[in-house]
């Protein structure tokens, strides 16, 4: 499992190999030399952008070993004039200099530039570029060149992943020493491109840090899934789902299909609409109820398709009263921003609670505005688990699993995904693994990366494809949770 660091904490250990006189700057340009060299012939012209600080002293050394190398390279350093250069970055630049290098304010547009390395800005970075920067983002989206970005593109927020304003738009980010977190969520998703480290042969010591795990590939916890052979249906645990309501029983047949796919014991739908089906012709397995001749369940899943009206309030200020363990998804959590009671009895709840807004509900939790959500995604999922005492499910790009002691980052999924019914199947997914034995968060992590990775395979499988329903997903999550619970390769 790869892991993501703050801002805080990469500084730290950046500190510390310092004082343990390692030559990070040295090793970073090279690094990035190396990465481009094994992507662009000799011939080709490379265009470096140099900042004012530790991240332009890291482009100096880049270009100074690709020109040693033989390539054709242009520097630009927009603060020339103002001798930005002090420290390790000093002497990048004076070293730059000493091997017959030149630097310019500025790049010609029409240049033949086989790529572009941007070090403009790297973690540091707490708000919008301004000025010149902003026009030198701009022609370099322009020349629609290959860049690689040094540790984070220039614009994006390393902490955050948010992107305030204008932002380089990568082809390949080169992280040093180890990822930040923001490159793993929100609007920096868009920008990053394929994203590489360099640890530059440091290894941190974890002791003081607070890495967040990256569900890139399966969590081990998915092996915890592994059936014995002397059990029966109620091994594997029961699931009530409550919602659709009139126009929106597919949002919960949806959710009840997905408890089915990965091996839930017994699944149970609650149905509000005034004429709903008795039979789920596609999963017969289901069994279907009015809301109040529910058997009882281990999970009660409240939400899919539910509506907002009196019945939808009753039904959930009912199940936040019940003894169980509780997921809430879609117009459960509308009512309950929109009712103080059933927040307070949410937080006095014992049985564990588990919420999975997409930004906007999260957003109407929290009484802010959507866009104050996405630019502190990290902060607005975990001032959420600590509010309501819950497991919360941050979804969007870059989806985030937080409790009040920890978060996780999933890695899996993509823009495919953007479709009705999708957060009805993660739900469903959800309360199926959960309703095994799972704790809470580990479920949560199995299942935002299982659903993820079931977009990314019927992608690779059928390239081009714009967009993968929520039933494709549910089909395909059988494999690829059999898939996780095969044995590591010996």
């Amino acid at each position: 499992m790869s892991f993501a660091y703050s801002v805080t904490d990469l500084r730290r250990i950046e500190r510390e190999a310092l004082a343990g006189g390692l030559p990070l700057m040295e090793r970073a340009g090279r690094a990035a030399a190396d990465f481009l060299g094994r992507r662009l012939g000799r011939d080709r012209k490379i265009l470096i952008l140099a900042g004012p600080g530790n991240n332009g002293g890291d482009a100096l050394v880049t270009a100074r070993y690709l020109f040693q190398a033989g390539y054709l390279v242009e520097v630009v350093t927009p603060a020339l004039a103002q001798r930005p250069y002090s420290g390790d970055a000093e002497r990048a630049w004076l070293g730059w200099l000493a091997a017959g290098g030149q630097a310019a304010a500025d790049f010609d547009q029409t240049g033949d530039y086989g790529a572009v390395v941007d070090g403009l800005f790297g973690i540091g970075l707490d708000r919008p570029l301004t000025g010149e920067y902003v026009r030198l983002v701009e022609r370099i989206d322009q020349l629609n060149r290959p860049v690689l970005a040094l540790d984070v593109p220039s614009g994006v927020l390393a902490d955050s992943g948010a992107v305030p304003g204008a932002a380089i738009r990568a082809n390949w980010t080169l992280a040093m020493l180890a990822p930040s977190r923001g490159l793993f969520t929100g609007a920096a998703l868009d920008r990053v491109g394929e994203l590489h480290c360099a640890t530059l042969g440091v290894e941190p010591d974890q002791r003081g840090l607070h890495p967040l795990p990256v569900l890139a590939q399966a969590p081990e916890t998915c092996r915890r899934l592994l059936r014995r052979q002397d059990s029966h249906k109620g091994s594997y645990g029961s699931v009530q789902i409550l919602g659709g309501n009139d126009g929106m029983v597919g949002a919960a047949l949806l959710a009840g299909r997905a408890a089915v796919a990965v091996g839930c014991g017994r699944v149970s739908l609650g149905l509000l609409a005034r004429n709903p089906p008795s039979v789920d012709p596609l999963q017969p397995e289901l069994m279907l109820h009015g809301p109040g001749l529910l058997p009882a369940g281990d999970i009660a899943v409240v939400g899919p398709g539910l509506g907002q009206d009196a019945t939808a309030r009753r039904v959930l200020a009912e199940r936040i009263e019940a003894p169980q363990s509780l997921l809430l998804d879609a117009d459960a959590l509308n009512l309950l921003a929109k009712q103080p009671a059933l927040r307070t009895a949410l937080r006095q709840r014992q049985a564990p609670t588990l919420l999975t807004p997409h930004p906007t509900e999260a957003a109407r939790l929290l009484d802010c505005a959507t866009a104050e959500v996405q630019a502190q995604r990290f902060e607005a999922v975990q001032k959420l688990a600590e509010t309501f005492a819950a497991i919360v499910v941050l979804k969007g790009a870059g989806s985030l699993i937080a409790s009040r002691e920890t978060c996780a980052i999933n890695h899996s999924g993509g823009p495919a995904l953007a479709n009705a019914g999708q957060g009805d199947a993660l739900a469903g997914l959800l309360a199926g693994l959960w309703a095994q034995g799972l704790a809470a968060f580990e479920a949560a992590t199995i299942a935002v990366w299982l659903h993820g990775r079931c977009c990314d395979t019927l992608l690779a499988r059928q390239p081009g494809r714009l967009a993968v329903s929520a039933s494709a997903i549910i089909a395909e999550s059988v494999e690829q949770l059999g898939l996780a619970l095969e044995p590591p390769a010996s």
